[in-house]
C-alpha cells in the first residue's frame, strides 16, 4: 500500500464533508481546513497526544494478550479433535455475543481501569483469531507431517518450521479484520470512568459543544487505525516475505 492511496481516500472524503458544510452551514459540520487547523492547535498543545497515548497502549495491549491466548489454544484444537471438540461449542457460544454488551460485567470484575478496557478490547480479536488459527492447523497438507516424521524433527522444529509458517495468514488476516472493531469497542468503553482515552476526548468535546475538538478526535482515531493497519502490514511483510509483491503487479 503506498501513499497514493491514502490521497485517493483522503479526497474522497473530503469532497462530500465540503458539500455537507457548505449545504448545511452550522457549526455541527464544520468545514475540513477549520478541522484541520484545530489538529494542529491540538497538537501543540499536547494534550490531545495523551489521550492518542492511552487510547494506542490499551489496544496495543489488548491484541498482545488475545494472540497470547488465542495462538497456543488454536493450535492445540486444530491438532487435538478432543480439545476442539471441547472448546468449539464455548466459542460458538460466545462468538456472536456483541462483546460491548459484556462491558458493564467487565467493569464489576476488573474495575473502572485499564485492565477491563484492555480485556474487552482483547475478547474482540480472541475469538475469531482461535477460529481461524485452528482451521489453519487443521488444513496443514499431511504430506508435511509424514515429512517431519521421516526427518525425525522435533516437536519445537515442527511447531516453528511447519506449524507456525501456516498459521501466520491467519493471524494476520484476523488482526486486520478485528482492528476496526476493536477501536469501536475501545471507543465506547472509554466513556465510562475515565479521563483519558481518545473516546473520552471526543465525547467530552461533544458534551462541551466544542465541536472543532470532537472532530479533531475523529482524525485522531482515524490517524490511530491508519497507524495500526500500516504496522501490521510491515510486519507482516517482515514476518512474510513471500508476500512481498503487491497484489497490482501480479500476473
Amino acid at each position: 500500500m503506498n501513499k497514493g492511496y491514502f490521497l485517493k481516500g483522503a479526497l474522497i472524503l473530503l469532497i462530500p464533508w465540503y458539500i455537507i458544510a457548505f449545504s448545511f452551514s452550522m457549526p455541527i459540520v464544520p468545514y475540513p481546513h477549520l478541522v484541520l487547523k484545530e489538529v494542529f492547535v491540538e497538537l501543540m498543545r499536547g494534550e490531545v497526544l495523551i489521550h492518542v497515548f492511552y487510547s494506542l497502549y490499551r489496544v496495543l495491549s489488548g491484541i498482545l494478550l488475545a494472540l497470547l491466548l488465542a495462538i497456543p489454544l488454536g493450535i492445540v484444537m486444530g491438532l487435538k479433535d478432543s480439545t476442539n471438540k471441547l472448546f468449539t461449542p464455548i466459542i460458538y457460544l460466545f462468538q456472536p455475543v456483541p462483546k460491548i454488551a459484556l462491558l458493564p460485567i467487565f467493569l464489576v470484575l476488573f474495575g473502572i481501569g485499564d485492565l477491563s478496557k484492555i480485556l474487552i478490547v482483547s475478547m474482540v480479536i480472541f475469538f475469531p483469531a482461535v477460529l481461524m488459527i485452528k482451521d489453519s492447523v487443521a488444513e496443514i497438507n499431511y504430506h508435511y507431517v509424514e515429512l517431519s516424521k521421516a526427518y525425525n524433527l522435533t516437536k519445537r522444529e515442527v511447531l516453528v518450521d511447519i506449524i507456525f509458517p501456516s498459521i501466520l495468514p491467519s493471524i494476520f488476516s484476523t488482526l486486520r479484520i478485528s482492528v476496526g472493531i476493536s477501536l469501536s469497542v475501545l471507543f465506547f468503553s472509554e466513556n465510562f470512568a475515565t479521563e483519558y482515552g481518545i473516546g473520552y476526548y471526543i465525547m467530552n468535546s461533544w458534551i462541551m459543544v466544542n465541536y472543532l475538538q470532537m472532530y479533531t478526535g475523529i482524525v485522531f482515531i482515524s490517524l490511530l487505525g491508519i497507524f495500526l493497519y500500516r504496522s501490521i502490514e510491515i510486519i507482516e511483510r517482515k514476518m512474510m516475505p513471500w508476500k512481498l509483491v503487491e497484489p497490482s503487479n501480479r500476473s
